[in-house]
């Protein structure tokens, strides 16, 4: 197995902006004696290459799922200028858009989401085009159709196009007596319902999001937390043909070559910690699949003292074997816990991976390049400074050039600063090299390493990403004279004999990029 990897830091901030707000915060709404809540949906680039944002908005700001609704926001944002080039709001009380994505018929995108009707006691599909150039769709043109009887409502971030172009949505029905069963059903883009079928009956929680696991022969998957006393934080993922016949149910855990030969699994006790908000599984080809996640090592049955981090896994998907993992745990501890916040790959399988970790001195995201073989190419963290992001609405999508070459990869988040709980976007663009993405307000100063802790007692630590070497240390007082320089042995900086206060450390690389941060010495 990989050992395990520490955490290498570039830092950089890039903002989104409304009116004279430049900041992190791409909107607001600001009403007397009201506040907001915004479930970010969805994130994607359109043809032109802005990036178009739906956000589902909540009165009652302060708790995403006690909210009262109050309507959707849809933003166009440049990738350029990070500022807002456009925007609608829908006021409505009643309906959430599902699905905003690229029309694949040719130009254009789509929204979809489910209505329903009181005076017919019926739920319909809607669909409605609207173009790169303008969000406003035309209500006129949009195809309504009719689903069933009854209220549905749909299963959130379980709405996609297929490989056919091919509508695909997942959703509950509430039955007369309370029950509440869980639907998949097959539309076309003239609204044709092609195939629905019942998945579970009812339920009493979401399983995890629907996706495509299989292009040919095409088939998709859904991945469940299985929470009994003999599979406690164990994966399961159900893999259905095109007409969502169920044909595969597998379950694993992630251990390690080393704790098996002293340890029996009961003892064990480790494990990836799945839950629906922070689980990804993506398919790279073949039999095999990536899951990405939590974990929690304690060998002890003491959580205070046990290892906490995220991994990136590859299976067999027939077999559930696992292949290889990496694990990412710069710190460890209960309040350290990890959690992952993206996974994607590109087309030329390149993977990337987005995770957070718990607590941190500066709110961040850690973004990681890999191949499928889980090779680390590099890994940079996004600051975020006094921004607070939610652990639960957020993207990692690839963006492209002007041609619709894949050049990068965008994070984008929900995020309250927290000096007046305004809540507001964040968005982090890294070109394929690590390097700062597009846009004018992108900070050009990047460090490829990682300190801590910092204030720092007796030595200060620093973790460098792969892609670079370092050379030299040098610490200089707020006077600007040298205090101290270390040729080597530069994984730390020797703190000792020095008075508590600000100091400034430059580090010099192979090659000679120079970069600076300030040091506290307690």
């Amino acid at each position: 197995m990989k050992k395990h990897l520490l955490l290498f830091v570039i830092a950089f901030i890039t903002s989104a902006a409304i009116a004279q707000d430049n900041n992190l915060y791409s909107f607001m709404f600001h009403k007397q004696g009201t506040e907001y809540f915004y479930n970010l949906h969805n994130v994607m680039q359109q043809r032109d290459g802005d990036l178009a944002v739906y956000i589902y908005v909540l009165e009652n700001y302060g708790d995403p799922y006690m909210g009262s609704p109050f309507g959707n926001m849809f933003c166009k944002i440049s990738p350029a200028t990070l500022t807002i080039t456009d925007s609608v709001f829908m006021e409505d009380t009643t309906q959430r858009t599902f699905l905003m994505g690229r029309d694949p018929r040719g130009e254009g995108n789509i929204r979809a989401n489910f209505e329903y009707h009181e005076d017919c006691d019926s739920s319909f599909l809607r669909i409605s085009h609207f173009t790169d150039s303008d969000l406003h769709s035309n209500p006129e043109e949009d195809i309504v159709t009719p689903v069933c009887e009854g209220y549905i409502w749909n299963v959130l971030f379980s709405t996609l196009f297929d490989c056919r172009g091919d509508l695909i949505m997942k959703y509950h029905k509430e039955r007369p007596d309370g029950i509440v069963d869980v639907y998949i059903a097959r539309f076309g883009l003239d609204g044709t319902l092609k195939h629905q079928a019942l998945l579970s009956e009812n339920v009493i929680w979401d399983d995890g999001p629907f996706r495509v696991f299989k292009e040919s022969p095409l088939q998709y998957y859904q991945w469940e937390e299985i929470d009994t006393e003999d599979l406690y934080g164990n994966l399961g993922v159900i893999v259905m043909d095109s007409l969502f016949h169920k044909n595969t149910k597998i379950f694993n855990k992630i251990l390690r070559e080393e704790t098996l030969d002293s340890l029996s699994l009961v003892k064990a006790r480790e494990y990836l910690v799945f839950h629906n908000y922070e689980t990804e599984v993506i398919p790279i080809g073949g039999d095999d699949i990536l899951v990405a996640a939590s974990y929690h090592i304690d060998t002890n049955f003491n959580g205070m003292t046990a290892e906490y981090g995220v991994a990136v896994a590859k299976y067999d998907a027939r077999t559930m074997q696992l292949k290889d993992y990496v694990a990412f745990n710069d710190h460890t501890g209960y309040y350290n816990r990890g959690q992952c916040m993206g996974l994607w790959m590109m087309t030329d399988s390149t993977v990337y991976f987005a995770y957070k970790e718990h607590p941190d001195p500066e709110e961040s995201v850690t973004i990681v390049k890999m191949d499928t073989d889980l090779n680390v190419e590099w890994k940079r963290l996004c600051k975020t400074g006094d921004i607070n992001m939610s652990p639960l609405f957020y993207f990692l999508n690839m963006y492209e050039d002007e041609k619709g070459n894949e050049k990068g990869i965008v994070w984008s988040g929900y995020g309250t600063r927290t000096s007046d709980n305004k809540p507001g976007l964040v968005h982090f663009f890294l070109n394929h090299d690590g390097t700062v993405g597009v846009g004018e307000n992108d900070v050009v100063e990047v460090r490829p390493y990682a300190c801590y802790p910092n204030p720092a007692h007796d030595a200060l630590h620093l973790q460098y990403s792969p892609d670079v070497q370092p050379k030299q240390i040098e610490l200089y007082d707020l006077q600007g004279r040298l205090v101290r320089t270390q040729n080597d042995h530069l994984e730390s900086l020797n703190l000792q004999g020095l008075a508590t206060g600000q100091y400034v450390m430059k580090v010099t690389m192979e090659g000679g990029d120079t970069f600076t941060d300030k040091v506290v010495k307690e």
